[in-house]
């Protein structure tokens, strides 16, 4: 056969396979290389099946499992429309090619709902009932395209149906709920959704929904309450077809989606090991490498959060942001002179950065540098001039810096012009004090407290702030009564606790005191002044034991602390020698 003769026949051996062969989604085009090699595998495991004729269901599920990739590319690029047109049609042919699969229909029916064909998607959630009558997926969604088709009575018999099968399922408690509302029967709404947040009292959205129906009875107090609660949240809904979706495609790019929805999932951790497998698949990946460290923070990892950061500034030097966060780590941790060195460089490399500016003068101001503060301050209210806080700061730092007249006509006006201030009014009550006037500060802060409205945690500060007056003043009583109340508003405050502990061990009242030791150390197991109190009590009331062993534990925040080495000593001493 010659050259042109063999050409035709191969030709013509190919043109009639193909004519056999199933048609194969061909219009998307992968950006990532993982995912274009796992669509070419998946293709050619489909064309073997075809090529030994395999039966129907085995090729059903290879075809299916095409269409599964497919939709979870979408499902992490919303905007890959043609992938989610490669996903139906993929579903079209299995469902063909297997009847009996529940599986194809009910993602096609999903694929149908993103697309926003709710017509469509019912056919579909029918068919998949058809196969699997009890699967909640489907009456779910079904119920949800009746709504959307405006057939609340078909909607609200699959809902029925739905708590057949799992009595208090909140989606379909949540729905019923909702159709009562909008047909106005608020009394059977508030029932169904009181049932539904009872069961799932994080959803925000219900709590929304809950306070209008509360509202329209006429039940303002109910209605507050859920208000308060209300949030975007909706109800969560385990969907396994459609969860395994998104974590199908392979490489880099799919698998920081996919830790990303692990973020929005609250899974820090678990977001944090997916972003590394990111980073593995390809290390030059910066959004890998930043969301892997902004995950290892949410998870409490700091010091894995620390070695991310300073990985990404080792590919990209240039990214602010990175220096920004890696700085508030590390000025957390104490480490005040690389956090400084870091906050420079990123407001050197962002000039308009204002976050970084106000953190840096933060920094050098604890740091007891207030005219470089200062000047630090100054770049912050020349960005944004109505940055209260950082007046509020500034005029801190200029009495720092010997300039404490110029600080009180700051703080003075600021507080007239702003009463609810409580950072101002603290900030003015601090100075005075500092300038030996306790008496003028103490009427300030009483002032204040008198006139204006003050969140609970900023009102426990001033209170706090006007009990260490009120003990300087040598009115010891009044002083424990503000700093119990100040304790009440807001007992995460570890300074309200220690300062409480002080006045009443000058009360003579040792055993209040040690408990007030003991809630400040609850919250900050590292204040060691408070350890050292707490401890000192004890020994003094016979429990030695107890005080030793709370020394003990204290070494692993006081190792190199002299005061803490020589207190402890003293304690031990005095305890053997009882």
């Amino acid at each position: 056969m010659n050259r042109h003769c063999l050409v035709g026949a191969l030709l013509a051996t190919l043109a009639c396979g193909a004519a056999e062969r199933l048609p194969l989604p061909s219009r998307y085009e992968a950006h990532d290389p993982a995912v274009r090699s796992q669509i070419a595998s998946l293709e050619r495991r489909i064309r073997s099946l075809e090529d030994v004729g395999a039966a129907g269901s085995e090729l059903a599920a290879a075809v299916g499992e095409l269409g599964r990739l497919y939709h979870g590319v979408q499902l992490l690029d919303t905007h890959a429309f043609t992938a989610l047109e490669a996903a139906e049609a993929c579903y079209r042919e299995a469902q063909r090619l297997d009847a009996s699969d529940h599986r194809w229909p009910y993602l096609r029916g999903f694929a149908q709902e993103t697309r926003g064909d709710h017509e469509a998607a019912a056919d579909s959630y029918r068919a998949a009932l058809a196969i699997e009558p009890d699967h909640m997926p489907a009456i779910h969604r079904l119920a949800r395209s009746e709504v959307e088709r405006r057939r609340p009575d078909e909607a609200a018999a699959l809902w029925n149906r739905a708590l057949e099968l799992r009595t208090e399922f909140p989606p379909a408690l949540y729905g019923l709920g909702i159709l009562a509302l909008d047909g106005g029967d608020a009394g059977t709404a508030a029932d169904y959704l009181e049932r539904a947040v009872a069961a799932e009292p994080g959803a925000g959205r219900g709590h929304y929904s809950l306070a209008m129906a509360w509202r329209r009875l006429g039940d303002e107090d109910r209605a507050a309450r859920h208000f308060a609660r209300a949030s975007h949240t909706d109800f969560p809904f385990d969907d396994p077809l459609v969860r395994e979706l998104a974590y199908l495609p392979a490489g880099s790019a799919a698998l920081v989606q996919q830790g990303l929805i692990a973020v929005q999932a609250g899974e820090f951790a678990a977001a944090a090991t997916v972003f590394s497998r990111a980073i593995e698949a390809d290390p030059t990946n910066l959004e890998a490498r930043k969301h892997q460290a902004l995950a290892h923070v949410d998870a409490g990892q700091f010091e894995q959060a620390e070695a991310a950061y300073e990985e990404l500034l080792e590919f990209n030097p240039d990214q602010a942001p990175a220096h920004f966060e890696l700085a508030q780590l590390l000025a957390n941790r104490g480490q005040t002179t690389e956090a400084i060195r870091h906050l420079t460089r990123a407001t050197e490399l962002a000039p308009d950065y204002k976050q970084a500016h106000y953190q840096l003068a933060l920094l050098i101001d604890r740091a007891g540098r207030p005219a470089e503060a200062l000047e630090r301050y100054d770049r912050v209210l020349a960005l944004d001039p109505d940055y209260a806080e950082a007046s509020t700061r500034r005029a801190t730092a200029l009495a720092s810096s010997g300039r404490p007249a110029e600080a009180l006509e700051i703080l003075r006006r600021r507080v007239a012009n702003a009463p609810a201030d409580a950072a101002a009014v603290q900030a003015l009550s601090v100075v005075l004090r500092q300038q030996n006037r306790v008496g003028e500060a103490r009427a300030a802060l009483e002032r204040s407290l008198r006139s204006a409205q003050f969140a609970a945690v900023d009102e426990a500060r001033l209170r706090t702030e006007l009990g260490g007056i009120l003990a300087i003043e040598g009115r010891l009583r009044d002083a424990a009564r503000e700093l119990r109340t100040a304790q009440q508003l807001d007992p995460t405050e570890t300074q309200t606790s220690f300062v409480l502990g002080m006045v009443l061990l000058d009360l003579r009242r040792p055993e209040e005191a040690a408990r007030a030791f003991a809630t400040a150390l609850a919250v900050r197991p590292d204040l060691t002044l408070a350890r050292l109190r707490l401890a000192s009590i004890l020994a003094q009331t016979d429990r030695c034991e107890e005080a030793l062993a709370l020394l003990d534990d204290g070494r692993r925040f006081a190792a190199n602390d002299p005061v803490f080495a020589q207190a402890s000593r003293q304690l031990r001493t005095a305890c053997a020698n009882r």
